[in-house]
């Protein structure tokens, strides 16, 4: 039947059920035969079944019984033969099924496994389609009933996902979890944690996708994956920001101390230690996104880390283990993380301090931002012994009558 003839079957059919039924079996034994020799050669291009697919999930429910098989074939479809199927045919069904699911045809715990193994399929406007589907089908099931059985069946599987081999997919998971937990759908503990976790993945563009979610649980992710990123992927210095748009100018506050005066070593050095200790004692105003303010959202997903202490302690071990294999961006986001989490947890990493002190040469690329990091991660519960070290680098690396124009 033509597509325009389908269509005022359809209106009929959502009309007047009973009057049109006869009509209707007969369009859905051929949807049944259009399946079978799909399963057949699925990568043929079938402009009939993508027709029959779109009336057969509008008429759903009118005709239940059957449109609850029409659904299963759908999921049986997408499932077995979806990666290899013709782009055109795949997109229709999938178009199909979340319509089908609005119709009650089908649950969401049986769709959304089926969509998001497709977000592997080297198609960006179907991984999109999907991502926007499974967003808006969560966000429609928890504004309707929130099934805590389903919502733990749901995120078990994506969480099992995220633990993958498959780095292009698990970037996709990573940064659709991002999403549900910015939009509140999934904002608890445990999906913080599963996410905070990906920061172990051995992919460092895995872990710079999760350490950015745990310094800014708000913003919104940069790219899915589809994006060409550069491995630790930074495009500007604001992903190794303090996170509260403090780094340049507490940086800017120590470069300042260090060139205050002109000749004499030894009154720069004090300058510089008083700077230090004025840094960890000083108490700021809570900002957008600084330790004080995430301290007072307790929704932040850096508030929301079980048991910080390990957690940054195996982010630091993690570190030193993959120093030589990721970039200088993809390290500086791990010292962020790391310090971030010294500061608002005030937790206590002495082997930073040293690793830290490596880094504070002149010629250093982005020093002032390792001087804020430095800074970040001093607090009050910190013995003067771990930092003293650093504070008499910086006095004898950068004090010097030699270095009076700073470094950048």
């Amino acid at each position: 039947m033509p597509s325009t003839g389908l269509q005022e079957l359809q209106s009929s059919c959502r009309r007047d059920p009973d009057s049109y039924r006869t009509e209707f079996l007969t369009q859905y034994g051929q949807f049944q035969a259009l399946v079978a020799s799909t399963e057949l050669r699925p990568s043929m291009e079938s402009k009939q079944l993508e027709n029959l697919s779109s009336f057969m999930a509008h008429v759903s429910s009118a005709y239940p019984v059957e449109g609850r098989k029409v659904a299963e074939y759908h999921i049986r479809l997408l499932k077995e033969y979806g990666a290899s199927m013709h782009h055109d045919l795949r997109r229709s069904l999938v178009k199909s099924t979340t319509i089908m699911y609005r119709k009650d045809a089908i649950s969401i715990e049986s769709m959304v496994p089926v969509l998001f193994q497709l977000l592997s399929v080297r198609d960006k406007e179907l991984r999109k389609s999907i991502s926007a589907s499974i967003i808006s089908s969560l966000q429609h099931a928890n504004r309707k009933h929130r099934n805590e059985a389903v919502v733990k069946s749901l995120q078990k599987f994506m969480y099992k996902t995220i633990e993958g081999a498959d780095v292009a997919l698990v970037k996709r998971s990573v940064g659709l979890s991002i999403e549900l937990f910015r939009r509140q759908i999934w904002c608890d503990e445990k999906t913080a944690n599963v996410i905070g976790s990906a920061v172990f993945h051995p992919s460092p563009e895995v872990m710079i996708i999760a350490a950015r979610f745990v310094l800014d649980s708000e913003q919104k992710p940069r790219g899915d994956g589809d994006e060409n990123e550069d491995e630790g992927g930074s495009d500007d210095e604001s992903d190794n920001d303090t996170g509260d748009g403090s780094s340049s100018k507490r940086a800017k506050e120590m470069w300042k101390t260090y060139n205050l005066t002109g000749k004499k070593n030894a009154r720069k050095s004090a300058r510089v230690q008083k700077a230090m200790k004025k840094m960890m004692t000083k108490k700021r105003k809570p900002s957008s996104g600084s330790a004080n303010a995430m301290k007072a959202n307790p929704f932040s997903a850096i508030m929301l880390i079980n048991n910080p202490q390990e957690y940054t302690e195996r982010l630091f071990s993690d570190l030193q283990t993959r120093k030589k294999n990721i970039s200088f961006d993809a390290k500086l986001t791990m010292i962020n993380l790391i310090t971030r989490m010294i500061s608002v947890h005030e937790l206590l990493v002495l082997n930073l301090y040293p690793l830290l002190q490596r880094y504070l040469q002149p010629h250093q690329e982005r020093v002032t931002v390792i001087l804020a990091y430095l800074a970040q991660a001093c607090h009050s519960l910190v013995p003067p012994d771990a930092v003293q070290p650093m504070v008499k680098t910086i006095a004898d690396t950068f004090v010097t009558d030699r270095y009076r124009s700073g470094s950048n």
